[in-house]
């Protein structure tokens, strides 16, 4: 089954994207995943450099104009026709029912649709067709976000963990009971919300001591125009196998074993725009194999530990951007921050994180320092400064989310 998709993938590429016509020029059809195996990678250099040789079909086919958010390097284009949009609504209305999400609640959808942005768009389709409805308020206003709650009523709300926590502190400073509140579920996006062990990390404990709803982590990716969504389990998100083939791969391109990480490669099935083959993603996660204690025998990537670029090694220790964040959510007296790294004189990492200590809080440089050696095993250069320095570094440019680590190793 999984190699007729592939035999039936490589024959659409060869005939329609200018890309692959030349990188699998001397393929033919494949027989077992070991000759899969031995395909050649794409990568986002690729992507990058030849962007518009992906495109599969003509201009005029095409429905929706997309772009990455731009979080690694410059925002590529990307092209769904309406077969494709379709493809987007079923892989999300699949990402829903995992969720226990039933026709007829109601969704309130903080991710904005503008901006060329797929998750957007990809939950509005998703709910078409699973047949719930959405306010679509897209991020920021918190007061409009308590109001339109208060309005609709809805059981579930789509948004990244850390707004949602400012939801939640709005919340308290204007007297609206939390308790009271008509949300029962969150579909977190963008930052994780678990350790490894599938454990709530700070930002999910934070959440969940304040508001009661159960956490859904996804994991997704404009290249990929698929969702990994958690189950009511809460032990990784679920691959929707008839939407994409995956790998999980160390540095040698071998295939990790059970609940270890590596590199996750994709092949997207059912896309007609702009398709990829063995697509090296550039995202580290664990990978699970077995089957999950909800009865599904999907394969299940864990949390994001972080991309492959992002990787740091600091004063001897290696450690991804995530971890950092994890540490600083779980200090608790930080109200907003950003990580950036460079390369000293040496061609050595360079860490810095800039803090802006809550209003109501107090804490010592040292005590911050002290706090996050503890969690890191190395001591980050520490500044504490106005958060509207910050606000201004994570919100700038062209990207469309907030920005906490930047990368300056050029």
């Amino acid at each position: 089954m999984i190699i007729d998709k592939i035999n039936w993938q490589i024959k659409y590429l060869k005939a329609n994207s200018k890309f692959y016509k030349s990188t699998l020029a001397a393929t033919d059809s494949i027989k077992t995943i070991s000759d899969y195996k031995q395909l050649p990678f794409t990568t986002k250099e690729d992507l990058s450099n030849y962007n518009n040789q992906f495109l599969s079909v003509k201009e005029s086919e095409i429905r929706d104009f997309l772009t990455t958010s731009g979080t690694t390097g410059e925002p590529i284009s990307f092209y769904l026709t309406n077969n494709d949009l379709k493809r987007l609504g079923i892989n999300e209305r699949n990402s829903f029912s995992l969720c226990g999400i039933i026709p007829g609640n109601k969704i309130l959808l903080t991710t904005t649709l503008d901006k060329c942005f797929v998750a957007g768009l990809a939950y509005y389709l998703g709910a078409k067709e699973m047949g719930v409805g959405i306010i679509r308020v897209g991020p920021g206003n918190l007061k409009y976000q308590w109001d339109m709650i208060k309005r609709f009523l809805p059981e579930v709300i789509i948004a990244v963990p850390s707004f949602l926590l400012k939801m939640i502190k709005f919340a308290k400073e204007n007297n609206i009971n939390l308790r009271t509140c008509s949300l029962k579920k969150a579909i977190c996006i963008g930052e994780p919300i678990r350790q490894a062990d599938f454990q709530l990390n700070s930002l999910g404990k934070e959440i969940t001591s304040s508001l009661d709803v159960q956490l859904f982590s996804t994991y997704a990716s404009t290249e990929m125009m698929t969702a990994f969504t958690e189950c009511s389990e809460g032990k990784g998100g679920h691959l929707q196998e008839d939407l994409l083939y995956v790998e999980v791969l160390d540095a040698n391109a071998n295939a990790v074993k059970e609940g270890e990480s590596g590199e996750v490669v994709i092949t997207t099935f059912g896309v007609e725009g702009m398709p990829l083959l063995r697509y090296r993603t550039g995202d580290i996660c664990n990978v699970y194999r077995e089957e999950c204690s909800c009865g599904r025998s999907s394969l299940r990537l864990g949390p994001v530990l972080g991309r492959k670029n992002h990787r740091l090694k600091i004063k001897g220790t290696t450690t991804y951007p995530n971890a950092m964040i994890e540490a600083i959510y779980s200090f608790g007296e930080i109200d907003d921050f950003l990580i950036e790294v460079s390369f000293d004189q040496y061609g050595s990492d360079k860490l810095c994180l800039f803090v802006a200590r809550q209003s109501n809080k107090d804490f010592s440089l040292k005590e911050l320092k002290d706090f996050l050696k503890s969690k890191l095993l190395f001591t980050p250069d520490v500044r504490i400064v106005d958060s509207r320095i910050i606000e201004e570094k994570i919100t700038s440019g062209v990207n469309r989310k907030k920005i906490r680590f930047v990368d300056n190793r050029k």
